[in-house]
């Protein structure tokens, strides 16, 4: 296993690789995939220990990396190869923005009004473009929170106040007219529990020694049969797997420890596990995202006078093929959203580990962002393309009322995940 070794001395970072007394060790984050995985928010906070100033990075509009720094001047040149030793642009355009806090102080911030006001926010997060804690609260609340921050020696001038109400999730659509039933099995198909309610295959896995697939836990319930085509016969399986909400608990993650209070109900995604029966495991295809000939048709509003054109499959390139996960997604990167109702989608992501909270339901690092959706898109798969490939993509996550949760996220309730294409699947 490779193991970089950053030793921060007269404001300069030097990246060895061997090992050094005295100096903070990060591991190559593909160099071992045993090891757990950091949330972009952890590798952030885990970045800033290295070098104390640095406040996160993200994409503008151009596609040019930024860092934000608390001292630009002095802690350039260490920015850049602290970027490059986590395999981040170490040669490329580097722009470098004024910060006034670090991430560490952002998050230990951000946890504070967590625990104290968990079930009177509608979200949190760690912004890092802004450099500021943003945090969504109803009016009704406002004031509560204005004095839980003072409370709290928590500087208002760090914190972004945005008047919000909670993400509603995309109920099942009651009427779809796309891609029908088709085969092989893949991701961005129409499934739909047999009496009513439409949702999106989310990504298929191979699970317990089976291939299985996700959709959101909205979509459906343990021992729900869900069907992809109008028939009986059409039958893909029943949910087996759809973990509790926890609450009046603490869980950890990556060495984060998120806590849940007693009346609220917790947990890292919107995602449900449904293992295809025996009599499709043939049609099933490990690793593929059905791709459709245009991108970004839908533009919002309802998607029925459009007609079916934009859920056209490609006949030439009919799937993206999932080589890899995408577990760091920065701000301002580019995503792909393929769903039953609106086709493939695309934006660019606005916040990568928000808190979100519905009522007294909170989802843990939750992303925001990307392609829009409309009803029936619930549980659609959310990819990264991969630079320089026509086909290749790295999943990042299931799409759920305008939200993601990541693929991370997802992995913290049900465990490592296989859902990298290979050649035991069928071949789309």
């Amino acid at each position: 296993m490779r193991t970089f070794v950053s030793c921060i001395g007269r404001g300069v970072l030097i990246v060895l690789l061997m090992s050094a007394t005295g100096c903070m060790e990060h591991e190559d984050p593909g160099a071992d995939s045993s090891n757990p995985v950091l949330t972009i928010d952890e590798q952030f906070t885990r970045m800033a220990r290295e070098l104390p100033g640095f406040g996160g990075y993200y994409y503008d509009d151009s596609g040019v990396l930024n860092v934000v720094l608390t001292q630009p001047s002095r802690q350039r040149d260490a920015a850049r190869a602290l970027l490059s030793s986590y395999g981040l642009n170490g040669s490329g355009a580097l722009a470098v923005q004024q910060g006034q806090y670090d991430f560490v102080e952002l998050s230990r911030w951000r946890s504070r009004l967590d625990a104290e006001m968990l079930s009177r926010l509608v979200f949190t997060d760690v912004d890092e473009v802004r450099n500021r804690v943003a945090v969504g609260v109803s009016p009704a609340a406002r004031a509560e929170l204005v004095a839980t921050m003072a409370r709290l020696l928590i500087p208002a001038e760090a914190v972004i106040i945005q008047e919000a109400e909670p993400l509603q999730e995309h109920p099942s659509s009651s009427s779809s007219y796309l891609l029908y039933r088709n085969r092989p099995l893949a991701g961005g198909l129409q499934i739909k529990r047999y009496v009513d309610g439409f949702c999106t295959l989310g990504f298929n896995v191979r699970r317990n020694g089976k291939l299985g697939f996700f959709t959101n836990t909205h979509c459906t319930d343990v021992n729900t049969v869900l069907y992809q085509g109008p028939w009986v016969s059409d039958r893909l399986g029943a949910t087996t797997e759809d973990p509790v909400f926890w609450t009046n608990s603490s869980a950890v993650y990556n060495g984060s420890t998120y806590t849940c209070p007693w009346g609220n109900y917790c947990r890292f995604s919107d995602a449900a596990y449904t293992p295809y029966d025996d009599a499709v495991q043939s049609e099933v295809s490990l690793g593929a995202i059905y791709r459709t000939q245009q991108e970004n048709a839908y533009q919002g509003g309802d998607p029925y006078p459009m007609g079916v054109a934009h859920l056209e499959i490609d006949n030439v390139n009919p799937f993206f093929r999932i080589v890899g996960k995408a577990y760091h997604v920065a701000v301002g990167e580019t995503i792909h959203k393929m769903g039953q109702r609106t086709g493939w989608t695309s934006g660019t992501v606005t916040a990568t580990c928000a808190n979100s909270q519905n009522g007294n339901t909170r989802l843990f690092c939750q992303m925001w962002g990307g392609g829009m959706g409309y009803y029936g898109d619930s549980g659609s798969p959310v990819f990264r393309r991969v630079p320089g490939s026509e086909l290749d993509v790295e999943l990042v996550g299931l799409y759920w009322g305008s939200a993601i949760s990541p693929i991370g996220s997802i992995e913290q309730d049900f465990g490592t995940l296989d859902v990298v294409a290979d050649t035991t699947s069928s071949s789309p």
